[in-house]
């Protein structure tokens, strides 16, 4: 008895629906069968379609699932917060009350809304360039700020003198919540669609948003009438929503470098002469004072802080004209300068307009390595320099420690011996 002959098998993406097209002996032509393992598979299968992006997991990153967990959690607890705020704002604004007035309530509105637009036009201005390197810290600060813009607001009844005030201050801090939030949402949205389909995981991202906020909506009412405005509720939720958007942002691991991620990519590179992996890196990344990352980072690794894409006008005071140019001419040849500025322990990286991104990288490494030699020459005390001397930049730094550099005092260069400032580079 002859058997049917299996000519293809189709899936659907990740699900477990499977379509195979087979020939059997007794007829011409192919028939395809639908597989679909049960009922709950079907279920599974349907939630997929409807909330998750097309083709997952395999169009989406590794992280989409343990992120979108998380997010979907913080969410929820959102939601409800916000119910119990908005009971609060209503309150402020008179509703309810037989004293107020429409035309005072309408105005208290207007004025917070203006000031709200205000809010968001300064912050787009003043932090608009952080918001991608810097993406999953500013989601954290995002709904934190939001979070303390709800108690402002569950405030009101205690400062009914000052109602205009704090919801014009509560309105501020959420207008910086929309932009920062909407701006390193894209961010990440952009990180997980892997596959140029950032239309689709956009969608389906504000179509689970859009789910869980009803769900929520809906347990919000449930608490109102079994509890009220509890304050040990809000409390709690609060704090959860906290921890829920750490562990979401915590779970992302983005392979773009901003300055933390490149320092702890440069330290390992430089103690081990090995190259972190993207889970390494995210995983000890800083997320709260990620804005140390110029001033306090980069001081413990290498001693100095490196300045990158600073104006050429910041080292004038430090060299004269015929020391720039010297400087200049040894990097002739490069797509980028070091300019070290020993006295206020900083290193400038400068970069012409047709460097890459690996030029950009280059210039960074280049600097991070000057200034830890520089305090190796100095006997300043730092970590990278505890390594192995069979590694060749411990080498390096030896050999430089034993040379007859000129050394010079300078306040601002600690040293067991004397200080030390240069008017050449070292290249």
């Amino acid at each position: 008895m002859s058997r049917s002959i299996l000519v293809c098998k189709e899936t659907y993406g990740g699900s477990s629906r499977e379509r195979l097209y087979v020939k059997t002996p007794a007829q011409k032509n192919i028939v395809s069968v639908v597989l679909v393992d049960n009922k709950r598979a079907s279920i599974i299968n349907w939630f997929t379609k409807v909330f998750l992006p097309q083709g997952y997991p395999k169009s989406v990153s590794d992280d989409y699932l343990s992120y979108q967990i998380w997010d979907t959690a913080q969410a929820f607890c959102s939601t409800i917060t916000g119910t119990l705020a908005t009971q609060e704002v209503l309150r402020g604004v008179g509703v309810g009350s037989t004293e107020a007035t429409p035309l005072a309530a309408t105005i208290t509105w207007v004025v917070k809304d203006s000031c709200g637009h205000l809010g968001k036009i300064l912050f787009a201005f003043s932090h608009g360039t952080h918001l991608d390197a810097y993406s999953k810290t500013w989601r954290l600060y995002a709904d934190t700020l939001n979070d303390a813009a709800m108690c402002v607001e569950i405030a009101l009844p205690l400062f009914k003198n000052m109602t205009t005030f704090l919801l014009c201050l509560s309105t501020v801090m959420k207008a910086i919540v929309g932009v920062a939030g909407g701006a390193t949402r894209a961010a990440l949205t952009q990180h997980h669609a892997v596959r140029s389909n950032l239309g689709d995981v956009a969608a389906k991202d504000a179509a689970q948003e859009t789910a869980v906020n009803l769900v929520a909506s809906m347990a919000a009412l449930l608490v109102i009438s079994v509890f009220g405005n509890s304050l040990v509720i809000f409390s709690l939720l609060t704090v959860l929503h906290i921890v829920f958007n750490y562990l979401a942002v915590r779970s992302v691991c983005l392979r773009s470098l901003n300055e933390p991620r490149l320092l702890q990519l440069t330290d390992l590179y430089l103690r081990h002469g090995a190259l972190a992996t993207p889970e390494q890196v995210n995983r000890s990344e800083p997320l709260v004072f990620y804005h140390l990352g110029g001033s306090v980072l980069d001081l413990k690794l290498c001693g100095f802080q490196i300045k990158l894409g600073h104006s050429f006008n910041s080292v004038l005071k430090h060299y004269n004209a015929s020391e720039l140019q010297s400087i200049l001419d040894v990097y002739e040849k490069r797509q980028y300068m070091v300019v070290p500025a020993v006295g206020s322990r900083r290193m400038f990286v400068f970069v012409t307009s047709q460097a890459k991104a690996t030029d950009v990288l280059c210039g960074y490494l280049h600097a991070v390595m000057l200034a830890a030699v520089t305090c190796a020459i100095n006997d300043v005390q730092l970590p990278i320099l505890n390594i192995p001397s069979t590694r060749p930049f411990a080498e390096l730094c030896l050999s430089m420690q034993g040379s007859e550099c000129s050394r010079s005092p300078s306040p601002k260069m600690p040293s067991r011996r004397t200080g030390w400032s240069t008017t050449r580079p070292l290249s």
